[in-house]
């Protein structure tokens, strides 16, 4: 099956409390590949690339509220370009 990119943008109280850590340990489990990012806005980036049938489930998890102690008011994603990624990671800029 083919791998697609999808970009996510995460809002709410997910800075300062392990956002991405947890999720770093979410996609690690799963056959994903790409980043997560703090972004300037406060807000989480994700760059997420793996089967829809998978990417699907990010989308379940992000809509059930993610990791304990997040609070998730909004979120986004859209298709980006599919990058070959050798595992997932926790990105500092």
């Amino acid at each position: 099956m083919m791998k697609i990119g999808r970009e996510y943008i995460i809002q709410g109280h997910v800075q300062g409390v392990g956002f991405r850590f947890y999720t770093y340990q979410w996609m690690k489990k799963r056959p994903i590949t790409g980043y997560v990012w703090n972004r300037e806005d406060g807000s989480v980036g994700i760059k997420a690339f793996a089967q829809e049938h998978v990417l699907a489930k990010l989308d379940d998890w992000l809509e059930a509220g993610g990791p304990i102690g997040c609070k998730i008011i909004f979120w986004s994603a859209t298709s980006c370009d599919y990058e070959e990624m050798a595992d997932f990671s926790i990105r500092h800029y």
